[in-house]
């Protein structure tokens, strides 16, 4: 007997135990998680996505492969070696990250303090802000264009062929310009579909 009601208690223990965890998994399921990554958790804006990551990048990636006329002939600006290549790749990279992060659902466009500063022909990132938040997917499909022509500095890099970086350059720097001219400054978008046509 004292062994069957050891079996017992441990077999009443067990679907207790049980009981507690479903208990908990279904309370779990119910409440909403804090820790879960949500939008308005991102700690980088807009602006500091564009200047402390795709700006710098750009830059290395448009000035990694050039040619200049100097009085004693053309010279080639190209990466040579398999680190000068690398760090070609790494900027590439740090394009396709900043455009992923961009994609984030919610993320601010600038701090509060300096969500009406702009320059002038452009618009305030508080208003961008609101013109994103009407036509996200817009703004997506443009974020991604300019993720896949990064993409392509990527591929040429590790290829290390440098008669591709004039084709990626160009594609980079229409994606950026098709979104700023959507977002940043549109007056000019409009004062270049008014102008009249050369003859």
């Amino acid at each position: 007997m004292g062994g069957m009601g050891r079996e017992f208690r441990r077999f009443a223990l067990l679907i207790a135990g049980l009981w507690v965890l479903a208990i908990a998994s279904a309370t779990l399921q119910q409440a909403p998680s804090k820790g879960a990554p949500g939008a308005d958790k991102s700690t980088a804006t807009v602006q500091d996505i564009m200047a402390t990551m795709i700006g710098p990048a750009s830059k290395a990636v448009f000035g990694a492969v050039s040619s200049e006329v100097t009085p004693t002939g053309t010279v080639e600006k190209f990466p040579r070696t398999d680190a000068e290549w690398a760090a070609v790749r790494r900027q590439a990279l740090t394009m396709v990250e900043g455009a992923n992060l961009l994609l984030t659902p919610g993320r601010r466009f600038a701090s509060p303090a300096n969500a009406a500063k702009h320059n002038e022909g452009e618009l305030p990132p508080a208003e961008i802000e609101v013109r994103v938040s009407k036509e996200r997917l817009v703004w997506n499909k443009l974020a991604i264009a300019f993720r896949d022509a990064a993409n392509g500095a990527v591929k040429a890099a590790e290829a290390r062929r440098q008669q591709d970086f004039g084709a990626v350059s160009e594609a980079i720097d229409t994606a950026c310009e098709n979104c700023h001219l959507r977002y940043w400054y549109p007056d000019q978008e409009t004062l270049l579909k008014n102008a009249p046509k050369p003859k």
